[in-house]
């Protein structure tokens, strides 16, 4: 039986930030690992954004009003297919080089706990003073739907589509959902998305989803709101969904959006007294302990006691420092609430701390203003005029920054310098009189806060 300082079990985000940081502290490592380098991370998270990259170029060839022709060939599916494979393949032959140059061990195959201190993969047992659970979770299925990968689809399978569909139709519009719409209809499918909320990501403020809906509409995007599936089945060379109302919606292919589960079925978690909750998350503390306490579990597989721990794949490398630094004794936990994310829709959409709608609840008379994107000079020189940037404060005699949305091009941009701002404490009024490049689409959060001074007109 080999032993090891630490033993992972999963090679996604999470597990391998936690196998890098624990090796560079002089401790030994093994990573197991039954299904792709990186995981969702880069199998799923890193080819939809290949996909999005590619459909946003599109969207640009083929945008009239700019003084040349726009693009009206046909799209190369299989060769976007190409391009996506070969940028997954260099990152996954970049950290399997990393990894071994570091000297950290890589077991291939899915492991099971036979007792706290070892876990068993492909008939070898493994020994590890500590473990740290990483194995993240899989698409949520509903009971009786046969998911084939081919025309009945998860994210799993869209990512690695062999041709474009003619048409779609996605149930669920969350984030996932209306990223897919946005990249299959900009390639130029015909795309209904389904969803039992009666708005679009219904978790973000009210003018987000508006604004969302606006754009899904004009790119032809049929919205059936406050809708539930009844059944899937195919007919012939379709797929039929039944929605619970009676009506039927016909495509060439239908994709489940509809969340996702924890990856911990297989574990054998109930042998060695792992406590998780009703849907299979395992439940760990600030420390990311789980309740045998040299058992860790990081990523989107742990259940937090934070509401704004997202299952983002930086929020899971964070957790798995975190994990490795407290397997040597450091105490702190980490704090949730400067998380950014973006969401790959066009336009993009991105955030960091609380939405509208939570800051009013939590902290009351908050003060909010948006900046037009059409105020904003780059994005005149890019002739895109949608979208904004909302600045969310805290009430008056509150100056933190509570929170950022914004809508449009290149809104990832935004959002570093607020996180930093909210996790340091830095008020918005720092904002009016810094330096911002010109022109940038930095200055809409610059003008923003100069609005709420009373610097510039609402």
């Amino acid at each position: 039986m080999e032993c090891f300082d630490v033993v992972i079990v999963g090679g996604g985000p999470g597990g391998l930030a936690a196998a890098w940081n624990a090796r560079l502290r002089g401790l030994s490592v093994a990573v197991i690992n039954g299904s792709h380098i990186l995981g969702y991370g880069l199998h799923g998270a890193y080819k939809s954004k290949g996909m999005w990259e590619l459909a946003k170029d599109v969207l640009v060839a083929q945008k009239i009003g700019r003084g040349y022709h726009p693009c009206s060939g046909p799209i190369d599916f299989a060769e976007v297919g190409r391009q996506i494979q070969d940028g997954t393949e260099e990152l996954a032959s970049m950290y399997v080089d990393q990894l071994s140059r570091v000297g950290i061990k890589m077991l291939p195959g899915f492991a099971h706990f036979v007792d706290p201190h070892a876990v068993e993969v492909e008939g070898q047992q493994i020994q590890g003073k500590s473990l740290i659970i990483a194995t993240g979770t899989r698409p949520k299925i509903p009971a009786g739907v046969e998911v084939d990968g081919k025309s009945i689809l998860t994210s799993d399978h869209v990512v690695d589509l062999p041709k474009l569909f003619e048409s779609v139709t996605i149930l669920g519009a969350g984030v996932i959902g209306c990223e897919f719409a946005s990249i299959l209809a900009a390639f130029g499918a015909k795309v209904t998305l389904i969803d039992s909320q009666l708005r679009v990501l219904a978790s973000e403020d009210e003018d987000v989803s508006r604004f969302l809906s606006a754009v899904f509409g004009r790119r032809h995007i049929d919205l059936l709101q406050g809708r539930r599936m009844s059944h899937i089945k195919r007919v012939g060379d379709r797929v039929r969904v039944v929605l619970d109302d009676g009506a039927t919606v016909e495509s060439e292919a239908a994709l489940l959006a509809m969340g996702r589960t924890a990856g911990t079925e297989s574990l054998g978690l109930e042998k060695v007294g792992i406590v998780t909750d009703a849907q299979g998350y395992v439940v760990i503390n600030d420390e990311m302990q789980t309740s045998v306490p040299h058992i860790y579990a990081v990523g989107d597989v742990a259940r937090k006691m934070h509401e704004e721990a997202a299952c983002l794949v930086h929020v899971a490398e964070a957790e798995g420092r975190h994990a490795a630094a407290s397997i040597l004794g450091a105490k702190g936990g980490i704090q949730y609430g400067h998380v950014p994310f973006i969401i790959f829709t066009h336009p993009m959409i991105a955030g960091v701390g609380e939405n509208e709608t939570q800051a009013r609840k939590r902290h009351g008379a908050v003060r909010v203003v948006r900046f037009e994107n059409a105020r904003n000079h780059r994005l005149h020189a890019m002739r895109s005029f949608e979208g904004f940037v909302k600045l969310i404060v805290g009430p008056e005699g509150d100056d933190r920054i509570l929170g950022v949305r914004a809508v449009g091009p290149q809104a990832d941009t935004l959002i570093g310098e607020v996180s930093v701002m909210i996790q340091h404490g830095i008020p918005y009024t720092a904002l009016p009189d810094s330096f911002h490049a010109h022109p940038s689409l930095s200055e809409s959060l610059q003008n923003a806060a100069r609005v709420l001074a009373g610097q510039l007109p609402a």
